[in-house]
């Protein structure tokens, strides 16, 4: 079996910009900041099946699109790829904006989080490879993890998509409390572990992470990212595939309740991974809450405009996306929530006040949109090009170059 490990490495090449990523390594101090070399130290260590492969892919990506520090940036990471024992590419933005001129297709894209992880889809589906794993680099992975995945595709020939527990500071529960009543982001999480976790038994969820994400090569060739959201683009994937099964899309050949678009969760201590972020994506609650609250609207966006999933059936498959999504009238839960940042006084009042003015904004944009039909009109689009792009040899041929 043919396995690619897929990592992305988010690089800030100019730290006087605002940039859409959390905590990117910072270009100028690599050497000492990056923690790329600690998750390689640990994939060095994992035991691989002799009769299976493992490729590493990386994603070297500098912030805001930037290109002109591409060269400086791949001879950083290949300086940590040299001590890799596992055969591994390495693509940058000039590297992913050239294969989009060269074959005029816009999934190539660094945008941001989707866009990027998209990537990870498409290139190792590209060089057929069988399985794709997609993790962080701020990861460690257990030295039994790729022989677990191994029996666990093995013994659910008929699953495609899994993910699995983060472990951090010892846990793997979310013991961040809510800062908000009216916002209960972090317990809701909670919830959804201790009820995925409760037995060793493989769940159906919607609640995952894509730092540590398993997917089939025929998963990849048919389902994307969906794309612009500024963060947990992992529970987007999660939604939209999910909607795609309950729904179907016709436009793209896919019925109802097909079994690709279902995902599940796994439990074991050897495919949880440790997770050690550099610095908390919370630490500045305001940008924090906005970013979120500007992807959970796009994510209601997209439930609300879909038929076969109602909130109750919403509520049994992730507590989380329920106290997200789950409602008729997201301006009001919106205005409920700055109201209580509010009460905190613990914020400038006219900038709270702006916060407000831009989220309100922000909905009444999305009212505009059915973004489930767009995504379902894309879905069939991505298929059609990756498809297209499988038959260019020459192409190909380029990718496993690189």
């Amino acid at each position: 079996m043919n396995f690619a490990m897929v990592i992305n490495v988010y690089i800030d090449t100019d730290k006087n910009k605002i940039n859409v990523f959390d905590h990117p390594t910072d270009l100028e101090s690599f050497e000492d900041s990056n923690t790329l070399v600690n998750t390689i130290r640990s994939v060095n260590e994992l035991k691989v099946n002799d009769e299976d492969n493992l490729k590493i892919y990386i994603f070297a990506i500098g912030t805001n699109e930037d290109t002109t520090k591409d060269s400086i940036i791949r001879d950083k990471v290949a300086g940590v790829m040299n001590t890799c024992r596992f055969p591994n590419s390495i693509y940058t933005n000039t590297d992913i904006n050239n294969y989009r001129i060269n074959t005029q297709n816009e999934f190539f894209s660094v945008k941001g989080y989707p866009e990027i992880r998209t990537l990870g889809f498409m290139i190792p589906y590209l060089l057929d490879e069988d399985i794709i794993i997609q993790i962080d680099d701020d990861e460690l992975l257990r030295r039994d993890y790729m022989v677990y995945i191994k029996e666990v595709l093995n013994d659910n020939e008929d699953k495609y998509i899994f993910t699995a527990p983060y472990e951090k500071n010892g846990t793997i529960r979310i013991k961040t409390e809510d800062k908000l009543r009216s916002w209960k982001k972090f317990s809701s999480m909670d919830n959804d572990i201790i009820r995925l976790t409760k037995d060793d038994n493989i769940k159906e969820t919607l609640f995952g992470f894509g730092g540590n994400m398993i997917v089939r090569k025929d998963f990849a060739g048919k389902m994307f990212y969906p794309e612009d959201v500024p963060r947990g683009e992992d529970f987007s994937l999660l939604l939209a595939s999910r909607l795609i099964y309950a729904n179907g899309n016709k436009k793209a050949d896919i019925h109802k309740e097909d079994k690709m678009f279902k995902a599940y969760f796994l439990t074991d201590e050897a495919v949880t991974i440790i997770h050690e972020p550099p610095v908390e994506a919370k630490a500045d609650f305001l940008f924090y809450l906005e970013k979120n609250l500007k992807r959970f609207i796009m994510e209601w966006n997209m439930f609300t405009n879909q038929k076969a999933i109602n909130r109750k059936q919403l509520k049994d498959l992730s507590d989380y996306m329920s106290e997200m999504i789950g409602y008729d009238d997201m301006a009001k839960k919106v205005n409920e929530i700055i109201d209580e940042v509010n009460d905190l006084n613990e914020f400038n009042l006219e900038g709270v006040e702006k916060l407000r003015s831009r989220l309100l904004d922000y909905i009444n944009n999305y009212k505009e949109l059915d973004r489930f039909t767009l995504f379902k009109a894309r879905q069939h689009h991505y298929i059609n090009s990756i498809n297209e792009l499988k038959k260019n040899k020459e192409f190909v041929n380029k990718l496993l170059n690189n």
